[in-house]
């Protein structure tokens, strides 16, 4: 049988998904529910080696490193000021050194590539429904088009239609405990420049993480909370200028000043999804955060997103039958994607009772000696992971 593949998002799993299977041969339509694939200016993202690697695979790590920046070690610090440590993220040459890009600039890159490469995208199409017969599965759009293939991919988020249409009884995302707020600033004097890190500030009351690579600043603000962000919560830039900048006034940290410069502010509540009993029917199979959603102190969103991309191509070039493929695809990812995910999660809290310079203390205390020690460097299993392609 020859493949047709069907792809339900076009962001940077779709998209690579795309470019994975035109170079197996095999064709491939990608729908993009948005009209501009999603605004995520003010969003950036450190795509690591085992991201790059995949993208190597499918010969478009050269596209990527164009557009993006080197960023090799992470400087941590304390709310105080007090430098904390550094992890080094730096392989054995310049190529194996981690990239920071905006997410947006990532998708976008990788959508024109698959459409020069012979994938067909259209843009603007919503899903609405998917069915499966005689070996061929229909996606039916909200413009009332269809299109037929032998597999269809649902690489569309965390908050997936692909996902809620083919496991209607799956479980939801759900809040994580913190809401995230990513910002951009032009370059500026906000932050000294510091090209080749990433700073995490542990402040009194919230983290701070920045980069100054490519000149200007993306930056973010992770905050716990018991409580989600709710939909009436007011989401205007100048609204969380003035909530950040008094929630980091009291730490030693250039956070004001990039706060106080900054042109985009995006809140946000993280979530996560639990691990679903399958990602698969014989036809239709999630990958990326629409299948296995990781906590975004991994780091590795975009990376196991890149790698599934890779995998399913090559099980879909290797069998014949779309089950027997998607079932392989399974059978090698989900072990790797749930670790991955395990590995790093937020263990923020205050015990009452406990005043909270001491538990402050306590908590640089720890991050220093993991840092000195080694804990905190990227685990070898995770970063180091290679897919030969033949």
């Amino acid at each position: 049988m020859t493949h047709h593949a069907i792809i339900v998002g076009g962001g940077i799993a779709g998209s690579a998904a795309a470019l994975a299977l035109r170079k197996a041969g095999i064709t491939a339509e990608v729908y993009e529910a948005r009209h501009d694939g999603g605004d995520y200016s003010g969003a950036a993202l450190r795509l690591p080696r085992n991201g790059l690697n995949a993208l190597r695979a499918i010969d478009a790590h050269d596209i990527v490193t164009d557009i993006s920046y080197p960023v090799a070690n992470t400087e941590l610090s304390s709310g105080t000021g007090r430098h904390l440590g550094t992890v080094s993220f730096a392989g054995n040459g310049h190529n194996d050194v981690p990239r920071t890009m905006p997410r947006a600039r990532l998708a976008r890159v990788l959508r024109s590539t698959a459409a020069d490469r012979g994938a067909a995208v259209t843009m603007n199409k919503r899903l609405i429904a998917a069915t499966s017969r005689y070996g061929t599965v229909i996606a039916t759009f909200d413009d009332g088009s269809t299109a037929e293939g032998t597999v269809l991919i649902g690489a569309d988020g965390l908050n997936s239609t692909t996902r809620r249409l083919t496991f209607p009884s799956a479980p939801e995302p759900h809040y994580a405990g913190t809401h995230l707020v990513y910002g951009y600033a032009p370059a500026s004097t906000a932050a000294p420049p510091s090209p080749d890190a990433f700073h995490i500030c542990w402040g009194r009351k919230a983290t701070f993480g920045y980069t100054t690579a490519g000149g200007d600043i993306y930056w973010y603000a992770n905050i716990a909370s018991p409580e989600a962000l709710s939909a009436q919560e007011p989401r205007d830039t100048e609204t969380w200028r003035k909530r950040l900048v008094k929630l980091f006034r009291r730490d030693r940290t250039p956070a004001v000043d990039i706060i106080r410069a900054a042109t985009v502010i995006l809140p946000s509540n993280t979530r996560t999804l639990d691990t679903l009993p399958t990602w698969r029917t014989e036809q239709v199979i999630l990958i990326g955060d629409a299948a296995h959603a990781v906590p975004p102190a991994t780091e590795q969103g975009a990376a196991l997103a890149l790698e599934d991309a890779v995998v399913l191509a090559q099980q879909l070039r290797c069998n014949e039958e779309a089950a027997t493929a998607l079932e392989a695809f399974e059978a090698v990812r989900r072990e790797r994607v749930i670790r991955a995910g395990a590995s790093r999660r937020s263990r923020t809290t205050h015990r009452r009772g406990t005043p909270r310079w001491i538990e402050q203390r306590s908590r640089d205390r720890r991050i220093a000696q993991a840092a000195q020690s080694g804990a905190m460097d990227p685990p070898a299993w995770l970063h180091e992971h290679q897919i030969v392609w033949d």
